[in-house]
């Protein structure tokens, strides 16, 4: 007969549960942490994108695709920004941004930097700065 322990077993974590081999080839639970989902950016876009109403579309594209964030002008002739939302949301924004913009805008480029996964939106929706 197997020895019984002094104390019982602490509860399990919470999260969706694996298992594991233990050292004794049986199994024993995991918990394991549930991802968000939510990914950040920033972003920066070059080239005849300033007085072109590209704020306002990039702000628009943001919204009818449910991300939040902010673009603003750069004094340099960039347009600015970050933007939150599903990774899919995302990668659909930064096709938009790379390749579409606004209808009188011409991209040369655009630079995407500190990609990253989030808990939590930041923004309540997609805005403009001045």
């Amino acid at each position: 007969m197997p020895p019984t322990p002094s104390q019982p077993p602490p509860p399990p974590p919470s999260g969706p549960a694996i298992q594991l081999p233990s050292a004794a080839h049986h199994t024993i639970p995991c918990r394991v942490m549930a991802s968000s989902g939510l990914w950040a950016l920033d972003y920066e876009v070059y080239g005849d994108v300033q007085g072109v109403f590209f704020r306002k579309y990039t702000e628009d594209q943001g919204k009818k695709l449910g991300v939040v964030g902010w673009v603003k002008n750069t004094p340099y002739g960039t347009v600015t920004g970050q933007v939150q939302g599903p990774k899919e949301k995302i990668e659909i924004m930064k096709n938009w941004l790379r390749n579409v913009g606004s209808p009188m805008s011409r991209i040369d480029r655009a630079v995407f930097s500190n990609e990253r996964e989030i808990s939590t939106l930041e923004f309540p929706n997609f805005t403009t700065k001045y």
